[in-house]
């Protein structure tokens, strides 16, 4: 008799981790720049709380995109280090709980006191980090 056939999970490369985390956070920055750039040549003004749990809004800087865009990379890729040295599947694991907490961070914008076309460009902006961290690390730590 046969032996069912598994399909493989990838391996995670401990040692590439490190630079496929930064590259991550970079494609991030990069594409979020854009997507600010854009939505103000569109007329989007962004605006974002003062303070977390204020209702009072302001104007979004691209210091603060750049910011945010960079560092969710680090805690991505200590993750990824974890999964890998305890779960038989980190791969599996890393891309479920990445898909939660992307629908998560949807809800920050969503709450805001704010236009609609201002909550979708920040939710893009979400999802353009998530696939950008996320991809890289795929990519590069495999």
């Amino acid at each position: 008799m046969a032996e069912p056939m598994h399909k493989a999970t990838p391996r995670v490369a401990m040692d590439k981790i490190g630079r496929a985390a930064l590259i991550g956070g970079v494609l991030s920055a990069v594409g979020n720049v854009v997507v600010f750039l854009v939505a103000g040549w569109l007329g989007i003004s962004l605006q974002v709380t003062a303070a977390p749990g204020s209702s009072t809004l302001v104007p979004l800087q691209i210091g603060q995109v750049i910011v945010a865009s960079l560092l969710p990379a680090l805690p991505a890729g200590l993750l990824l280090a974890v999964l890998a040295r305890f779960v038989p599947n980190p791969w599996t694991v890393f891309m479920a709980i990445a898909g939660v907490f992307l629908l998560v961070s949807f809800m920050g914008p969503i709450n805001l006191p704010t236009d609609p076309a201002n909550e979708l460009v920040l939710n893009l902006m979400h999802v353009v980090s998530a696939v950008a961290i996320v991809g890289a690390l795929w990519r590069f730590a495999r």
